[in-house]
């Protein structure tokens, strides 16, 4: 890792932690809804299938996978024949990444 990509890490870092300082006294108001997985991948500028499993995985820390009602916590955990539902918190998803749902697509 370069210099350059050390200090960008650190400012995302320091970016993020003021956000959770700081939303303990000014959290905007979000959409009842889970943020859809697209909507999350767009905002991060990722494949959705990267949203997945870092849902599944555990390393991205702003929401949950579930299949039968069952919490997923690795793929090999998957069942491919049946329906992966995953639930992103507006709230958790903001002090990440700073992008505040409204609960629509025309938020964007």
């Amino acid at each position: 890792m370069t210099e350059v990509d050390e200090m960008k890490s650190g400012n995302m870092q320091t970016e993020r932690i003021f956000r959770m300082l700081s939303s303990a006294s000014r959290v905007p108001e979000f959409g009842e809804k889970s943020i859809p997985v697209a909507v999350a991948a767009k905002v991060m500028g990722r494949e959705a299938t990267w949203i997945q499993a870092g849902l599944i995985s555990g390393w991205l820390p702003f929401g949950i996978a579930t299949q039968d009602k069952k919490k997923i916590t690795s793929l090999e955990q998957v069942n491919r024949r049946k329906r992966m539902n995953y639930y992103i918190s507006p709230k958790l998803f903001w002090e990440f990444t700073g992008y505040v749902w409204k609960g629509s697509d025309e938020d964007e």
